[in-house]
């Protein structure tokens, strides 16, 4: 890994700190950038910050304020969404206004913005990961599909190159979201973007599991699906881990027979626990399907309510018999675990990621000092 580097011009990339996934699908791309010799700062917040110093502490780092998306037991997503318009609006713009003064004092020719809508500036070569070029509404929200189209190809225009981690095709993991539609003409694939592919799975000695609980996303959803687990898993009579998606907590604890709980674990620990085939229970967020697209594991997936893009996803994963979705209720859990075991998961390599070389054409086309 590199170390610090202050006299070669740096790439920027920023995550968006809703939830660990979108900086969790940073970590290949970052690892493809500092193997090529590229001088890499990180810039980010919350969780992901914490998650990102973990994974490479040799690198430069710059704490980016964030979005901050709160949820809400008793409200409906959409409604909650709805109101924080404004301030999410807000922190675009902020961040915007903020992104040349960062690129000339940390000398950045590049800035890599996953999902963070506001990281365009002409100063440097920009470029944005996205997997949502079409956003799907809450229902009652239907009639302003078109108009967030629209929203999202303003956007997208004003970056140099956008990149979608899929395929180009039908046979594809994002569905609806990244196809179907008239796509930019900066758009590129890059081939789903696992933090696994380029991380060699922990030697040490793991135990086996036979479930591996993988809890994410904002208060107060996190701890509610946290805490369904706990109450469900032990009637499975299985050997369960649950990481609890709390970065800095790693050391692996017993809560009961059968239960271990750990708050986070390094993509190398967490992808030698996964080589020996457990059942994995998580959210169906995007950056998830795409680790199990890599790893091959059986799943179950549960959507964050109100989140329409998880339930698109849960539900198109299981139309098409590859992960169980679950709609997060006690009755449905044991049918649930019984239908992943009968479908099929997804066979790794099936769809291809080309990360390595979208990486090695961004370096090639900015000449960016190595």
């Amino acid at each position: 890994m590199q170390s610090k580097d202050t006299k070669k011009p740096g790439i920027l990339i920023c995550p968006l700190d809703w939830g660990l996934g979108h900086a969790a699908r940073c970590i290949p791309v970052i690892h493809q950038l500092t193997k090529a010799g590229a001088r890499v700062v990180i810039g980010a917040g919350g969780a992901g910050l914490k998650l990102l110093r973990a994974e490479f502490p040799g690198l430069e780092f710059i704490l980016m304020p964030g979005y901050n998306i709160s949820y809400s037991r008793r409200f409906p997503l959409g409604i909650i969404l709805l109101l924080q318009v404004p301030r999410i609006l807000f922190h675009i713009i902020m961040e915007h206004r903020s992104i040349g003064h960062l690129v000339r004092k940390h000398d950045i020719r590049i800035v890599i913005s996953d999902n963070r809508y506001g990281l365009w500036t002409k100063h440097a070569y920009c470029v944005f990961i996205t997997h949502q070029v079409n956003i799907i509404p809450p229902p009652f929200l239907n009639f302003t599909e078109s108009l967030l189209a629209r929203f999202v190809r303003f956007i997208l225009k004003r970056y140099r190159e956008v990149w979608i981690p899929d395929a180009v095709g039908i046979y594809n993991l994002s569905g609806r979201l990244s196809h179907g539609k008239d796509l930019p003409p900066n758009v590129k694939f890059t081939g789903p973007l696992s933090r696994f592919e380029l991380t060699e799975p922990s030697d040490e000695p793991m135990q086996n599991y036979d479930i591996l609980a993988v809890i994410s996303g904002p208060e107060p959803q996190r701890s509610a699906f946290e805490e369904t687990l706990l109450r469900l898993l032990p009637d499975t009579n299985c050997k369960c881990l649950i990481v609890r998606g709390i970065p800095g907590h790693t050391k692996i604890q017993i809560v009961n027979t059968g239960i271990h709980i750990t708050g986070h674990l390094p993509a190398a620990v967490l992808g030698a626990i996964l080589k020996n085939n457990p059942l994995v229970i998580s959210r169906s967020g995007y950056s998830t399907i795409m680790d199990l697209a890599f790893t091959g594991n059986k799943a179950v997936l549960v959507a964050t309510p109100g989140q329409t893009e998880q339930e698109y996803l849960a539900r198109r994963m299981d139309d098409l018999n590859l992960f169980a979705c679950w709609d997060g209720k006690d009755d449905s859990f044991s049918d649930a675990l019984k239908k992943s075991r009968q479908y099929s998961g997804i066979v790794p390599g099936s769809i291809p990621s080309e990360c390595s070389e979208t990486c090695k054409e961004l370096l090639k086309t900015t000449g960016i000092p190595l």
